[in-house]
């Protein structure tokens, strides 16, 4: 299992490429995802992590039509990244779209995965956290998983 954590301030250039913060691309590996996440933001993902998700989704039924068209409408908005000879990667329109993101970013590191958002997506977002509201999230979490072993 991955281990993403951190954050760091960063900014698309002109042709929106971005470089991944190196903490992060050691554990990335060479071959990673982006793809659309909850909150309006970008998810930078390992094939491996990547690879899990579809197989989950391996077990939904083909003729579960709803569910069928949610997961093609997820895997057509999950692209391979390629880096440059200069170690940036192009933000997909689609993806720089629905993020809203302009050009200045903050990347996160959340737990198997890579957060990308808008640096203003991410301060309002942090001005309305409740921290005792994070925990007992948190602490739910840690309970269902422990029910689970």
């Amino acid at each position: 299992m991955y281990s993403f954590n951190g954050r760091f301030n960063n900014r698309l250039d002109d042709k929106n490429r971005i470089r991944i913060p190196a903490k992060f691309k050691a554990d990335l590996g060479a071959n990673y995802k982006f793809a659309f996440g909850p909150g309006e933001s970008i998810y930078v993902m390992p094939e491996k992590e990547y690879q899990k998700i579809l197989d989950g989704f391996g077990e939904v039924s083909f003729f579960d039509e709803e569910a069928q068209n949610a997961i093609a409408s997820f895997t057509g908005m999950v692209y391979d990244v390629t880096e440059d000879a200069q170690g940036r990667v192009l933000v997909p329109a689609e993806l720089k779209e629905y993020a809203q993101i302009d050009k200045d970013v903050v990347i996160t590191g959340a737990a198997a995965f890579v957060r990308i958002e808008s640096a203003e997506k991410f301060a309002k977002r942090m001005s309305g956290m409740n921290i005792s509201s994070v925990f007992a999230k948190l602490n739910s979490l840690h309970q269902k998983k422990k029910e689970q072993e």
